[in-house]
This record gives C-alpha cells, structure tokens and sequence, in this order.
C-alpha cells in the first residue's frame, strides 16, 4: 500500500474530520483542500473545511468554496485535523486551535520547510504542488473523479507551478494535467478565472507596485512594497496584490523577487528564488518557510528595517548559490 492510500485508508474510517488551508490561502492549498473534501463527501463522510482567512475573491470560482468556513461552532468534536500546506500547526492561524486534542493529526505538504509534525505525514518535497501530494488520495477515496474535483486540483497545479513554467515542474505535473483534463477539468477556463478577471483596482494598484520598483545594484534583486496607503488610494484589498511579485521575477537577470506588504500583523514578504537562490532559505532566516521557488515570512517591524535585514540575507544566499 502506498503512503496515499495509507491515508485514504485511515481518513475513510474517521467520523469527523476538519481539513485546514494556511492563512491567506494560495490556489493550490484551497484547491487541494477542497478536492479531497469533495472525496469525503461523496464518500458520505462528515468533513468540514476551515480558513482563517477565508477565500480570497479571485478563487471564489472554485466548486464548493461556499462551504469552506472562517469560524468554527464551540465544543465541535472533531476526530481527525488534515493540516494542508501547513510547515507547523500555527500556519493554519487561528482556526489551527481547533487541533488540540484531536485524536489524529494528519499533515499533508510539499514545502521543505515542513516540520514532519503529526501522526501521519504525506510530504513530497519533489512535487511541484500539493495538489501532486493530494490527487493520489483523491483517487483512492473516491475513484470516480468528477469535473468540478477535477478543476479544484487543475487549479491547484496550475497556481503553483505558473501554469506549468516554473523549474519545479515535472512530467508528473503534466500526466497529472491530462488525467484532469481527461475528468473534465478545463485549463483555459481556469486561467481565465485566475488570471484574466483582476478589477481595475488591483491593475491600479500593480501600476502603482511597479512605479516603485528598486533594482540592487548588481541587477541581482527587484523588490517593491504594498502599504495600506497604497490600498486606500486604489481600492484594492491586499489579497490582490498576488502576482505582483511574479511580475518582478520576469526581469531580465534577476535571482531573486521581493514583494514588502504592510499587513495589520506586521510586514509580510512575499520571495522568490531563481538561478539557484533556495527561497526558503532566506525565509527561514527571518521567521518563515517555503519552497526553493517560493516562500514568505512576516515581520513585525517598521517597513524600511524589514527591508533592510531581508537584503542583508538575500546577499548571503546569492553568495552560497554562486559558489
């Protein structure tokens, strides 16, 4: 028995299980996530689908996001917690108190970053997405892959891997594609819904990111920042400042992106690694996690210190990835 159906086996005798996405949830973790409830559900299995955060405006196209929830009814009795993308418990935020006692812990990843917490671990650092880590447990709970469980996981890969250009994609990521596509799952669909329905707002406010780009002197690292002045003067909601940092790493010559946002809770910082730079690394360095391509961490420190130490340790890792 593999490691997925090990989990599919356990998860099919659970009476109560609780799924969690990580705060400020990406396409792949809510795209997963929901997949596998929809397996659970079809099952006729009792699953319930938490998001501190909720579900940013641009995913609400994905089936069953009106059932993933924000609040959770006092004295629920879960018997299962499956952590999505969650490198420690406490990356699923507030809801993640919901776990204490939970007879069973299930941690599902893909981020090197992860901790191996939990009593059963799916973690694949070779995947591209989660949604590579997941599809295989899918199956195996519910062999008959319907089209709206199809476009959960298609936009799940194709969040994560940059509708497939990103260096962590592999024939798997592709074969897993067709398999989706073949359920009825629709690529150009999806990437319309992602990629191509953006308000004036948030175009506004990537004009406004742009316009205040620094470039290091080498050519090496492009940052810009997002603050809450920024978001009152255009509209926007901070959610929608996602893809601005995929806007820099498409300079020429650049290692590594950076976006700074001004978020309630301090300065989060959204990276990204190329040419050999480990994203992670410089993430872990100051608090956070991820992958090689990808990663974050949050600052509870005024905007330009922020700035200022995370240059200091993306020269350190420029200077490992060269030699």
């Amino acid at each position: 028995m593999s490691p997925a159906e090990t989990v599919a086996e356990t998860l099919k005798s659970r009476r109560n299980i609780l799924l969690l996405n990580h705060e400020a949830p990406d396409g792949d973790c809510l795209g997963s996530t929901l997949a596998l409830a929809r397996a659970l559900w079809a099952r006729g299995q009792r699953a319930t689908v938490g998001s501190s955060d909720g579900v940013p405006e641009m995913y609400r196209f994905l089936p069953s996001n009106d059932r993933v929830v924000t609040a959770l009814p006092a004295g629920e009795a879960f018997d299962t917690v499956v952590f999505m993308e969650c490198s420690v418990p406490e990356r699923a935020g507030r809801l993640g108190a919901h776990a204490a006692g939970v007879p069973l812990v299930v941690n599902i990843d893909h981020h090197v970053s992860n901790t191996g917490y939990g009593d059963l671990v799916l973690w694949d650092v070779d995947a591209a997405a989660v949604a590579e880590v997941v599809s295989p447990i899918v199956r195996a709970l519910h062999p008959r892959l319907d089209a709206d469980t199809a476009t959960c996981l298609l936009t799940a890969l194709m969040t994560d891997t940059g509708s497939f250009h990103y260096a962590s994609v592999t024939p798997r990521s592709f074969q897993l594609a067709a398999e989706l596509m073949a359920a009825g799952a629709n690529p150009a669909g999806v990437f319309s819904q992602v990629y191509e329905n953006r308000s004036a707002a948030s175009v506004r406010l990537l004009g406004m990111a742009l316009s205040r780009l620094v470039l290091s002197d080498d050519g090496r690292v492009a940052w810009t920042s997002v603050t809450q002045a920024m978001l009152r003067e255009t509209g926007a909601a901070m959610e929608e400042s996602e893809g601005i940092v995929g806007s820099l790493r498409a300079i020429r010559g650049i290692q590594v992106a950076l976006l700074f946002k001004e978020e309630p809770e301090g300065i989060h910082v959204s990276l990204r690694g190329m040419g050999g730079v480990r994203a992670h690394v410089i993430a872990e360095a100051l608090g956070g996690g991820g992958h090689a391509a990808a990663a974050g961490f949050t600052v509870k420190e005024p905007l330009d210190e922020v700035i200022r130490r995370t240059l200091a340790v993306v020269r350190l890792e420029l200077g490992a990835a060269a030699s």
